[in-house]
């Protein structure tokens, strides 16, 4: 009898000493999270990428082809490659006109002639109708003329400024001046502003100043979702067909004002230990914007 009311002293003891345990246990955590902090995630920068391609701004087709068999190329005066200017001479091609020509040059002297002898003689004011006929039998055989000549020695000029170049099947193009072209989606399509500047990396990871010249308000694609075209100038003339990223400049990282304490200082949390930093901060509103020092999930505690 002894022995039994000794092990159920002992068992009682054992409970007892549990329940201290989880009693006192469940205080001590609580005693380790009396810091209940509030704080604010720090989310991503609003950085806005998008991808183009150098493209030209115009194309339009020019030919050394001779327009008939009996003219001939005579001249090229452009390389594969070469910049032109609107008016350059591309090429010259001769068409034998003579006949023509002289036929003409013959009206043009009857004329001549006919005005002359009007001139040198005293004919009376009513005869200054045939005067005028003649006058301008003399401007219609004139301008004939120019275009005969025109027809015999003919030229191509560039249409536009740009690049003269001629691919592997032997088409002849002027590409226009060379601008980086993109497509947005509906949904990124108010990151993209005309006006704002961006920042275009090349392909080598060169970066070089742009600027948004032109966005469609029309889009081009309505399947599931709609796309439009923008474009982007820069300075520096870019290859026909590179591909680059075109980088829109944030502010950096925003953060709300309860989340900055005096001297642009925040306070990081990490393993529930607050962590003092200061940075360097732009505030706009009700907000402070942060380049450098701080990253994406990190929490800050608030005021």
């Amino acid at each position: 009898m002894k022995k039994i009311k000794i092990a159920i002293w002992g068992i009682n003891v054992v409970l007892i000493a549990v329940i201290l345990f989880l009693v006192l246990g469940n205080g001590f955590k609580n005693n380790d999270n009396k810091n209940d902090y509030s704080t604010y995630t720090v989310q991503r920068d609003n950085t806005n990428y998008f991808n183009g391609i150098v493209q030209e701004t115009d194309k339009k087709v020019v030919s050394d082809e001779p327009k008939s068999q009996d003219e001939t190329l005579v001249a090229t005066h452009v390389t594969n490659g070469q910049r032109v200017t609107k008016g350059q001479v591309l090429f010259s091609f001769y068409k034998d006109m003579s006949s023509d020509i002289n036929s003409v040059n013959a009206e043009i002297h009857q004329a001549q002639l006919a005005i002359q002898e009007y001139n040198s003689s005293d004919k009376k004011t009513d005869d200054q109708i045939e005067l005028s006929k003649n006058q301008e039998m003399l401007s219609e055989a004139q301008a004939k003329l120019a275009k005969l000549n025109q027809a015999q020695n003919r030229q191509v000029t560039a249409p536009i400024d740009g690049t003269y170049y001629k691919d592997d099947t032997g088409r002849e193009f002027i590409y226009g001046a060379p601008v980086i072209q993109g497509n947005v989606n509906e949904y990124s399509l108010d990151k993209i502003k005309v006006g704002d500047d961006v920042t275009v990396v090349e392909n080598d990871g060169t970066k070089i100043s742009g600027n948004y010249e032109q966005k469609d308000s029309i889009p081009y694609s309505t399947h599931n979702v709609s796309y439009y075209h923008f474009r982007v100038s820069t300075e520096e003339k870019l290859p026909y067909g590179m591909h680059v990223q075109l980088k829109t400049e944030s502010d950096g990282y925003k953060i709300p004002e309860s989340a900055v304490w005096s001297g642009d200082t925040v306070y990081l949390l990490k393993n529930n230990k607050k962590h003092k930093r200061t940075l360097a901060m732009t505030k706009k509103g009700h907000y402070y914007y942060v380049m450098d020092g701080i990253k994406t999930g990190d929490k800050l505690v608030l005021k």
